[in-house]
């Protein structure tokens, strides 16, 4: 492997231990280099806090000399956010020379990182490793120019099609429902419908510690999102409405917030199918800046998601049981998936379920 394709595939691992807690901050690592040695790391670890370039930066013990390289997987920030612009700090480090995976997918500050720092004779190389760095931001991509989230699906079926079992209350094995717990602990909010309210009264928390998730700074809970067209859940009686983080009820009603209980009912329009799923994914993007959106849905909800093809993930936990006619049926677009809509991303075994990761194949 050409030490440049490795240092950059290092700056990317580095970006990916933010992906608990960066959010709606985009992952990014930085390393810098000399020869083939890597004299310092940096990423970002959550918003509000020094970004990567800066932290490889404060982490260089070295002076700074023209030899060295700068690694950085997002082109640097040129403007001033929650901290000050990474390109003004590398100009002022006095470092010449500058590779960046992928621009700032923004249309706003596109391209003016990089304009800012050859503009002070600072050599700048864009591109390398440009797909694994775009991958690992999607989320972020998608809000910034299509104002949506990337849109995951997870469910868990048995082998005769089934996504409910009147014996258990569980499909999946343990280990399986730990892997889930790192999906919600990736995402930036979860969505439910009513009846799954209703039905199993989640608390739709990430249970996984710090230890676990290997993070640094504080675990958080995704945002919690339902759709309750007609507000008929009671708040008082669902797990769904404790804690502190914030709660969205997306409904045909009334749009109100409750500050004491940090719960934000957003009133949308329906169509045939519901209420506008459309929408409320923009609304999702643009008011609460959610990258990552993670739904466990019921039959009915999976049904519009597969149909209307609105998903960029999906992912099933295929379980070694068959639950017969008592068991809810899936959404019959679970079992006709053409290949010509999806690929396979992984497959991996948890004992013995199989989760399968499916990408759409969405323009």
């Amino acid at each position: 492997m050409k030490p440049k394709i490795h240092f950059m595939e290092r700056a990317i691992e580095l970006a990916k231990r933010g992906m608990f807690t960066v959010a709606p901050n985009p992952m990014v690592g930085c390393i810098i280099t000399q020869g083939k040695k890597i004299l310092s790391e940096g990423y970002h670890s959550k918003a509000g806090t020094d970004h990567a370039e800066i932290v490889a930066l404060k982490n260089l013990t070295k002076k700074v000399n023209s030899k060295m390289v700068m690694y950085v997987n997002l082109e640097p920030c040129c403007h001033q956010g929650k901290t000050g612009p990474c390109s003004n700090a590398i100009i002022d480090s006095g470092i010449k020379n500058v590779v960046v995976s992928m621009l700032d997918p923004n249309p706003v500050v596109k391209g003016k990182g990089v304009k800012a720092l050859r503009s002070k004779g600072i050599n700048v190389d864009v591109g390398l490793c440009k797909n694994k760095s775009k991958y690992i931001n999607k989320g972020f991509i998608s809000r910034v120019t299509k104002k949506i989230p990337n849109i995951l699906m997870k469910q868990a079926i048995s082998i005769d099609f089934k996504i409910t079992d009147p014996k258990n209350k569980w499909i999946s094995n343990k280990e399986s429902r730990k892997d889930v717990q790192f999906i919600r602990a990736k995402s930036c909010a979860i969505l439910v419908g009513s009846n799954t309210i209703i039905k199993d009264n989640p608390k739709l928390t990430v249970r996984l510690s710090k230890k676990e998730l290997g993070t640094v700074e504080k675990r958080r809970n995704p945002m919690k999102v339902v759709l309750d067209t007609n507000l008929d859940l009671d708040i008082n009686k669902y797990n769904f409405f404790d804690g502190r983080e914030k709660k969205i009820v997306f409904n045909s009603m009334s749009t109100i917030y409750d500050t004491d209980k940090n719960i934000d009912y957003i009133k949308v329009k329906k169509n045939k199918s519901g209420l506008k799923l459309d929408s409320i994914f923009n609304i999702l993007a643009e008011k609460y800046e959610i990258n990552n959106l993670m739904i466990e849905p019921g039959r009915k909800l999976s049904t519009i998601l597969l149909s209307e093809n609105l998903l960029n993930d999906l992912i099933l936990y295929v379980c070694p049981k068959i639950i017969g006619k008592y068991g809810l049926s899936a959404s019959s677009s679970v079992n006709n998936l053409s290949s010509s809509v999806i690929k396979i991303d992984s497959i991996k075994k948890f004992s013995n379920d199989v989760r399968i990761h499916y990408k759409f194949l969405r323009k």
